[in-house]
């Protein structure tokens, strides 16, 4: 009996023990004690993906511009997009237009595919990264004046894939050349053309051409139309061209403008009809009205002559005769010769109201017609039947033979020149 009692108060003052040790310690880690968790499995979670700033910096990390993608003979393809023509200056032959220029080539040191990306492409800012890669280094190399737009900022636009594609665009606003032989003026047609090649990677290291999966040469509004021109046609093509350093991969882009001949219609041909025409109205005033002949003769004479030194102040200084100076010079050529007619009709009238001349030794021929006296009457009735229809077998030459080999002529040129 007294055994069991000490065995009881060994086991109360353990357990007394016990609850104070407890006691005291959840009181010490009331505000600070580790978390007792169970002992369950937690399904893995996946590896959270990579940002574009960090791709960027890691995929920077150690590279080098200067070397070739891929060890050499980088693929570059070209688009171009054009969104305006502004102007066709005819005395320097050049025109200004604004255009989207792409590039598209794989960098595998670009590729990130391997560091989980968010994102299966990003955009970065092509005015900066642009200058911290390798880039085909490409320009237009027959161009006049090139600019990037700077609207409000530089527009480069710079797309990297996760496979090391690029895909680098930009706006420019460039003045390129055009050629024009104006011997069809003014019916002509003005041809553009805009050499596109990489300036400092011949062939072997960079071969450059359009792209195939979608046309090469894109017009934004469908229909490009200027105050003198409408485009008419444009295409892409490509060649070699050697220099000292190499050969070189050449992309052309070929613009063809058409005339808009309206204004020379209503400004200079209809004009010098009416001056003719008017030429041909002292035949009926008769041989007594000179002073008012010789005045609608000169004035008609400069009326055109006025016409065209305001045609020729709109052109290039070049030794080509235009269509439109056959026409004009034509014209006047007409006029000149009324006015030569008048100072026969005024010969012959200067002794009297009805004189006359008498051809000797006439032989019949078709100039002396059946060797009649020649009166300025009948000069004057003589030139009302001539001088309309003389001009009216020189329109058919003029509009249907003349101006129809000319165009052929400069077409075929044009052709083999291309």
């Amino acid at each position: 009996m007294k055994s069991t009692s000490i065995v009881l108060c060994v086991l109360v003052s353990t357990v007394g023990t016990l609850l104070r040790s407890l006691d005291e310690e959840s009181h010490e880690c009331l505000f600070n004690c580790p978390k007792r968790t169970r002992n369950v499995s937690v399904p893995k979670t996946e590896k959270a993906c990579m940002g574009d700033d960090a791709i960027i910096a890691q995929i920077l990390d150690g590279y080098n511009k200067l070397d070739l993608p891929g060890g050499g003979h980088v693929e570059v393809s070209i688009e171009i997009w054009v969104q305006e023509v502004s102007k066709i200056i005819e005395i320097t032959s050049e025109f200004e237009l604004d255009i989207y220029v792409t590039e598209r080539w794989t960098d595998p040191s670009l590729a990130y595919a391997h560091l989980n990306p968010c994102k299966s492409n990003m955009s970065v800012d092509g005015a900066t990264i642009l200058n911290k890669i390798w880039n085909p280094h490409a320009c237009f190399v027959n161009s006049k004046l090139a600019n990037i737009h700077e609207s409000p900022f530089k527009n480069i636009f710079l797309q990297i894939y996760s496979n090391g594609s690029i895909w680098h665009n930009y706006r420019i606003k460039l003045t390129g050349p055009c050629s024009s032989t104006l011997r069809t003026f003014p019916i002509d047609q003005q041809r553009c053309m805009l050499f596109y090649e990489s300036f400092t990677h011949n062939s072997d290291q960079v071969k450059m051409d359009w792209i195939t999966t979608v046309p090469p040469i894109t017009i934004l509004k469908g229909n490009i139309t200027l105050p003198d021109y409408v485009l008419v046609d444009f295409s892409a093509s490509s060649e070699l061209r050697l220099y000292p350093p190499g050969i070189f991969n050449e992309l052309i882009a070929t613009f063809t403008f058409q005339r808009l001949y309206g204004f020379y219609i209503l400004q200079v041909y209809v004009p010098a009809y009416i001056s003719v025409f008017i030429s041909w109205v002292s035949f009926t005033l008769g041989a007594e009205q000179i002073p008012s002949r010789t005045t609608v003769g000169v004035n008609s004479l400069l009326a055109l002559t006025f016409q065209f030194g305001a045609v020729v102040n709109n052109l290039p200084k070049t030794s080509d005769v235009k269509a439109i100076d056959v026409w004009i010079l034509s014209s006047m050529a007409f006029i000149f010769a009324s006015l030569i007619e008048l100072a026969v009709v005024g010969y012959l009238s200067r002794d009297g109201q009805h004189g006359s001349i008498k051809f000797s030794r006439c032989r019949c021929s078709w100039l002396c017609m059946n060797c009649k006296d020649w009166t300025a009457l009948k000069i004057d009735q003589m030139s009302s039947i001539v001088f309309p229809v003389s001009f009216f077998a020189f329109n058919i030459w003029y509009w249907f033979i003349f101006l129809g080999f000319l165009f052929s002529k400069n077409v075929s040129s044009d052709e083999t020149s291309t």
